[in-house]
């Protein structure tokens, strides 16, 4: 029944005898033994007793061919109704093996059942039964090969035993563990003695052997003696003397080693602090002798204010500053600061220095200075010394006028200041009260002259606040009727200081008044032409023609259409000269069709009614000196070049052709009206 159903795994054991040492030097081994299969009888037996030495069982003798069942066979029946053994022996079966010749199995596939969780082969646990074991034996016929093939593996499994014990005690003290062997300390001097002892024993025999030396740069043959004679690493490896104090030796060296790397670390490091603090040095070094030399720079500074303060001091007594000549006064010394200290205007607040001697020199001569007379006063010194003179517009320039960042809030330099307070204070005055806006000539003068010269900002000023609003209110004022001055005359002379974006809006207002006039106007009077020719450079094409065609060309259609005659007897020309005045103001197209509706529709029809004429009162040399006649008009004008009066003119001598060839005219279109 064991057989068949299979061994359940036995329990681990325990020496509790062994010392509590060596549960901590060896492992614990697990043995997991298969359940014992029992032979059919007539089969060679398989000892069961366990041997002097940890191996398995061994097979003593070869098998028969036809094995017969074990002992308690088919005991199981007892639970069931034997169903399976009457259909075997209903087959055949006669309690042998299976097969034709009786040499299959016996009993049932037998089951191993593996320790609960434990792999597959855990620590060599077989997972053969003993039937599976003892079938292969029977089909191999081999006895010795499981014995040969689980001896190491039984020699491995019980080395950590004993092996002082002899066999009989070794077989009660198989699951024992052997004890930690004690430590047996020797002196150097005995340690000394075994060594020579073994290399006494071992020299003789190999003094002859030969060895290959391959440590240099060519390969030689020498002697184990030669090699011990020698100062070779290799006799520091391979030699077994004193291996305490080698070992003792080699801590040395390794703990020397680590101090002087760590030595060498530390001195890499004071060397790069070493270079830090060197660097350090001789950038303070360096930072004392600017600071000695700025220094010295402000000494020389300083004098250059105190001789700038005595000349203002002499300049005030002596009355020098009627004059307002800087360079006179100052040049000497502005010249030392423009040569020396440039380069340091900024960090030295130079520019406050001299704007500290030139704003009095200004204060005093400004009061005296007529600004219409004399518009360019004091722009020599200025350009001279523009220099020292600095203003936020400087840097503007460096960097460009395009700022990527928003520019923080600027504080006025000293010059602007000056130019601010003393300067514009006596221009604003000047533009306000004493200027005439009909004479734009001395401001005009005054602002370009000074535009290279003043900050931004007040040029600005000056446009914006003082000159813009005085045109704006003259232009409002002016009346194109009863005004004797032509408004073109003091307007047009600002385009090039005031651009004509400024103007914009002005030129609106003028447009609107002009147009306002011209409702009432009649082309006869020439004074309308003289007022808007100035402007056809002025304004843009877009807008003068705009203009033109809303208050002129009206005007000019009527005139042709009422007041002008074709008339060969008695020609009046006066209404057709007056639009003719207006032929550069309006587009050649719009003319020559105002021509064409209003003036060629009537030269046609008197022509065509000459040509209608007998043949005793017509006379073609009277009709041929009248064509050229009106060429000559028109050509005087230079209207030759227009398409559309040449077109009309060709009609004519189109018509004069045909009645000439004895031609009917009214195939032609013409009426006789």
């Amino acid at each position: 029944m064991a057989g068949f159903n299979g061994a359940l795994p036995r329990k681990r054991r325990h020496n509790n005898n062994d010392d509590s040492s060596s549960d901590e030097d060896e492992p614990i081994r697990v043995s997991f033994k298969p359940a014992t299969f029992t032979p059919a009888s007539g089969s060679k037996s398989v000892s069961t007793s366990k041997p002097s030495t940890p191996t398995k069982e061994r097979v003593r003798s070869k098998p028969s061919s036809s094995p017969s069942p074990g002992p308690g066979f088919a005991q199981f029946n007892k639970y069931t109704k034997g169903f399976g053994q009457k259909m075997l022996e209903k087959m055949g079966w006669t309690g042998k093996g299976l097969g034709a010749d009786g040499e299959g199995i016996v009993n049932p596939v037998e089951t191993k059942l593996r320790p609960a969780r434990m792999g597959l082969s855990f620590r060599g646990f077989d997972e053969r039964t003993e039937q599976a074991k003892y079938e292969k034996k029977l089909r191999t016929g081999d006895e010795s090969g499981e014995e040969e093939e689980e001896a190491p593996k039984g020699k491995r499994r019980n080395a950590w035993k004993s092996k002082e014990k002899n066999d009989d005690s070794s077989t009660t003290s198989v699951h024992r563990k052997s004890r930690k062997p004690k430590t047996i300390y020797k002196t150097a001097a005995e340690i000394i003695a075994e060594t020579e002892s073994s290399q006494l024993d071992t020299l003789t025999p190999s003094a002859q052997q030969k060895v290959i030396d391959m440590t240099g740069p060519s390969i030689r043959e020498i002697s184990i003696s030669d090699i011990k004679r020698t100062d070779s690493p290799t006799l520091m490896e391979v030699t077994t003397r004193l291996p305490e104090l080698r070992h003792n030796l080699r801590l040395i060296v390794d703990l020397s080693r680590n101090d002087l790397e760590n030595l060498t670390r530390e001195k890499k490091s004071i060397a790069f602090n070493m270079k830090s603090l060197q660097d350090e040095l001789s950038s303070i070094k360096s930072y004392m002798d600017k600071e000695q030399e700025r220094l010295r720079r402000l000494e020389q500074a300083k004098e250059i204010a105190k001789n700038l303060e005595n000349a203002s001091k002499n300049a005030l007594a002596t009355g020098a500053f009627e004059n307002g000549n800087i360079t006179a006064l100052f040049g000497e010394q502005f010249d030392i600061l423009e040569r020396d200290f440039l380069s340091e205007l900024k960090e030295m607040n130079i520019d406050s220095l001299v704007i500290a001697v030139w704003a009095p020199v200004w204060k005093y001569r400004v009061m005296t200075w007529d600004v219409l007379e004399d518009p360019t006063w004091g722009l020599i010194d200025v350009k001279r010394w523009k220099k020292l003179l600095t203003s936020n517009d400087d840097a503007d320039a460096e960097r460009g006028w395009t700022r990527s960042k928003p520019k923080m809030e600027m504080v006025c330099t000293p010059f602007e200041t000056m130019m601010n307070t003393i300067w514009l204070s006596k221009v604003r005055s000047a533009i306000n009260n004493k200027w005439d806006i009909h004479d734009p000539d001395p401001i005009i003068q005054l602002m370009e002259e000074w535009e290279p010269m003043l900050p931004r900002f007040i040029f600005e000023n000056i446009i914006n606040q003082l000159i813009l609003p005085k045109l704006s209110q003259a232009i409002s004022d002016w009346n194109p009727r009863t005004d004797p001055i032509l408004i073109h005359t003091w307007v047009h002379p600002w385009f090039p200081t005031l651009r004509a974006w400024r103007l914009a809006d002005l030129f609106t207002v003028i447009r609107h008044k002009l147009s306002v006039v011209l409702r009432q106007w009649h082309p006869s009077d020439e004074s309308a032409l003289h007022i808007i020719s100035p402007w056809k450079d002025v304004w843009t094409p877009e807008q003068f023609e705009t203009f033109t065609n809303k208050s002129i060309l009206p005007k000019l259609t009527l005139v042709l259409r009422n007041e002008f005659e074709v008339n060969p007897r008695d020609q009046n020309m006066e209404p057709l000269i007056w639009c003719l005045a207006w032929k550069n103001l309006i587009s050649d197209t719009i003319f020559g069709q105002l021509l064409q509706n209003e003036f060629f529709n009537k030269w046609l029809q008197v022509l065509k009614q000459w040509l209608s004429l007998d043949i005793y009162h017509i006379n073609y040399d009277e009709i041929s000196d009248w064509y050229r006649w009106w060429r000559q008009v028109f050509d005087s004008y230079g209207l030759d070049a227009n398409k559309m009066v040449m077109k009309e003119f060709r009609k004519g001598l189109e018509a004069m052709n045909e009645a000439l060839g004895g031609d009917d005219l009214y195939s032609l279109g013409l009426s006789n009206k």
